[in-house]
């Protein structure tokens, strides 16, 4: 009932045409705030999903590392019998440390990743190459594939592939280091080059798990880690055997846990972004407090014969609260409407460009989500509520107004 009077108000003719056009603009800064809010946390979903695609598919579906320590021994048996677990596609071990990376006079701080032949089917790096192929050759013949950042800082991007190259690293045996010469000096010619993300492409450099464990000075069969592509659906069970296999010393993570910093970064930004619209949206409902406020100046008569029929204070309050909640729902329908032309409109026709060549995609990412409608509608009716309570308590106090 309280809706149903509510609803009438909102639609109904008053004797100034100006309290009408006060009600409309005050509907309508809801629209503009709920459009712009819904539109933005749109933009911030498309974009999270870009950047989370693109670290996805730099890490491995599930990844195996020490508790402890930088560097893991698992027997060939071991291996095998991960490999067999029902639902494990493939499984490498792979070694990844620090070095230098020397051409004629530039040289950088890389970060060396030594996998096998098997690794494209665990990393999908081999889909961002810019120039050559994935290829990371053996011991006896090593390749590296860099990113192309590490190429900038060797003046390598318009060099041909097959340059020898020079990798500086300290090995694992080394208790200290009392001269260059106790270095490991060891040569290898690029292949192929990368770009997946700034990140990575500054600092690693692929190269064979034989080679690395050479040059870091490691033996055969170990590790810095394992990494593993499997079967999703069987993430959990696959995770547990592979936990029991190898024992309380070793962690097993997905691809969250390996980007966990990441994803509850992104995750914050996006309400701090809500947040701050949310505010812009408290100060729009202002004019919703004035339209209200006129609203039950107007309304005087009506409430006094509510009263009369037998409707309490509580009653009186309850509808222009009600009264309230039905003009901020209106502006809210009018914003999502139209966010969500602009939304589909942008993810068919990229309209809006992004600025510069530098990004992997040349427009504004969008990605609709329902969670942020209902957020937006939650946001919308508590607005309402703390924006109509004066007005409403205002409205219930004119009836004490006229028995006094």
């Amino acid at each position: 009932m309280h809706f149903l009077f509510a609803w009438r108000y909102f639609r109904g003719k008053y004797s100034f045409q100006a309290i009408q056009l006060i009600a409309w603009v005050s509907v309508f800064a809801i629209a503009i705030g709920t459009a712009a809010l819904l539109t933005i946390l749109s933009v911030s979903n498309g974009f999270s999903d870009i950047v989370k695609g693109l670290y996805a598919d730099f890490y491995a579906d599930l990844r195996v590392v020490p508790r402890s320590g930088k560097f893991i021994t698992l027997s060939q048996q071991q291996l095998n019998a991960i490999r067999q677990i029902p639902g494990v596609h493939y499984a490498t071990g792979i070694v990844e440390n620090k070095a230098i990376l020397v051409r004629s006079a530039q040289q950088t701080v890389v970060l060396v990743k030594g996998v096998d032949s098997n690794y494209i089917h665990i990393n999908k790096v081999n889909q961002y190459l810019k120039r050559g192929r994935f290829v990371v050759g053996n011991l006896d013949s090593p390749k590296l594939v860099l990113g192309i950042g590490v190429e900038e800082n060797l003046l390598l991007f318009n060099a041909d592939l097959g340059e020898p190259l020079e990798l500086i690293a300290v090995g694992r045996s080394r208790k200290s280091l009392k001269s260059m010469d106790q270095l490991n000096h060891l040569v290898a010619v690029q292949s192929g080059a990368f770009s997946v993300q700034q990140e990575f492409d500054a600092q690693y450099v692929f190269t064979s798990n034989q080679f690395a464990q050479y040059l870091f000075d490691l033996d055969t069969n170990q590790y810095s880690g394992l990494e593993l592509s499997i079967d999703l659906s069987k993430e959990k069970s696959i995770a547990t055997a592979i936990q029991n296999q190898l024992g309380a010393n070793f962690l097993v993570q997905n691809k969250y846990q390996q980007n966990a910093d990441l994803y509850k970064i992104m995750q914050t930004e996006k309400w701090i972004i809500f947040a701050i619209l949310a505010l812009i949206m408290v100060v729009a409902s202002f004019n919703l407090v004035g339209a209200l406020t006129m609203l039950v100046l107007e309304k005087q008569k009506d409430i006094h014969v509510l009263h009369a029929m037998g409707a309490s204070a509580g009653t009186i309050q309850k509808i222009f609260l009600s009264l309230s909640i039905v003009m901020s729902m209106t502006g809210a329908l009018i914003g999502g409407l139209i966010a969500s032309c602009l939304i589909f409109l942008q993810a068919q026709f990229h309209f809006v460009k992004l600025q510069g060549a530098s990004f992997v995609i040349d427009y504004y990412p969008v990605k609709a989500v329902w969670t942020d409608y209902l957020a937006v509608v939650g946001l919308v009716v508590a607005i309402a509520i703390v924006a109509g309570w004066i007005p409403a308590k205002k409205a219930a106090s004119r009836i004490f107004e006229k028995i006094g």
